[in-house]
């Protein structure tokens, strides 16, 4: 039976989040050593948000952190849709702009989302998977995540934070399924940016912008240049529970021979993932903050001290990709809560 430690939050003043931060990371202090290179994975939210991870929490933990290891840094992939985290420069500002301007930040898979790296996992939505290339350059990941409802999966936690925010661009298009991108004939101003930037060649110009989708290797670069946001991304009606499956696959791959913690935080529970660009009013009350080595008990915890009721919604099942994660023996459900 895996521990799961449990820190209450009473009050998210900056003394106590700095408190908070000094305790979750005694837990923990033994856990990297002198040689690991370590990344922090945040989100670190979108314009408009307030609900994301405070970063006096993370600074504190970083603080912490970066004496007792070898090299250090926040980290990230951009996102699939255009925004300002679609670029890693726009992306990097943003996060600093959100009080994330205390370490290194490496957006992994480089300015345009285009850098990836393949790991082979042969399961059964996926015999690879695509991430961001930097991460190859770390042995050691620390997980720190916002616990948040999600529109697709129910249930946005660390295997999400994990395995859909390092998917390469192309690695979030495969987990969605969302192939066969179209151009908006509204939008578009045929410029010839995404024609220019596209490695298969695979749009011609017209009156718009024209993709072959034979020659459509997915890799979702025309969405991340287009100065016009005319990239549409079909989203179709992927299940739930598939689409649950899939962020675990490629969780699984991540983890893959590297050493993880995880740090969940039930503040600011919000309906919704903080990609949404606005400030939302919290589903339950402030709870605290999560820590362990055991992925799926952390995330079973998460579930059961907020309350599965909060994020199931038209059918959904949040329990899937923590069965589905124990399946794959990333961890088990079956855990004892340390309450600190």
């Amino acid at each position: 039976m895996s521990e799961v430690y449990f820190l209450k939050i009473k009050e998210q003043t900056p003394e106590a989040l700095i408190e908070a931060g000094k305790k979750i990371s005694a837990i923990f202090s033994d856990f990297f050593s002198t040689e690991d290179k370590l990344a922090i994975k945040l989100h670190f939210g979108e314009r408009g948000n307030k609900n994301h991870v405070s970063p006096i929490f993370v600074k504190e933990i970083y603080n912490n952190l970066k004496e007792k290891v070898k090299d250090i840094c926040l980290t990230d992939c951009n996102v699939l849709y255009k925004g300002e985290r679609t670029l890693a420069s726009s992306h990097i500002r943003l996060a600093k702009e959100h009080g994330f301007d205390f370490a290194e930040i490496v957006i992994a898979d480089g300015e345009k989302g285009d850098k990836e790296t393949k790991i082979e996992i042969n399961q059964k939505h996926f015999s690879s998977i695509k991430i961001g290339e930097k991460l190859k350059d770390y042995n050691a990941l620390l997980t720190i995540t916002h616990v948040t409802g999600h529109g697709g999966a129910a249930y946005g936690g660390a295997l999400k934070n994990i395995g859909m925010g390092l998917g390469s661009r192309s690695g979030k298009l495969e987990m969605h399924q969302a192939f066969k991108l179209q151009v908006s004939p509204e939008r578009c101003k045929s410029c010839g940016l995404c024609a220019a930037e596209c490695p298969a060649d695979a749009i011609r110009m017209g009156k718009i912008a024209q993709i072959n989708q034979d020659k459509c290797i997915g890799c979702a670069k025309c969405i991340s240049v287009c100065p016009n946001d005319s990239i549409l991304i079909p989203w179709g009606e992927l299940a739930s529970e598939n689409l649950q499956e899939r962020i675990v696959e490629y969780c699984s791959g991540i983890l893959k021979d590297r050493k993880a913690y995880f740090i969940n935080v039930l503040l600011n529970v919000t309906k919704n993932c903080d990609c949404i660009g606005a400030t939302k009013s919290p589903m339950v009350e402030d709870i605290g903050i999560l820590a362990s080595d055991d992925l799926v008990a952390i995330e079973q915890a998460s579930i059961d001290l907020v309350g599965r009721k909060y994020f199931e919604k038209k059918g959904t099942n949040s329990l899937v990709q923590i069965n589905y994660a124990q399946e794959l023996g990333l961890g088990k459900k079956d855990y004892r809560l340390m309450v600190e």
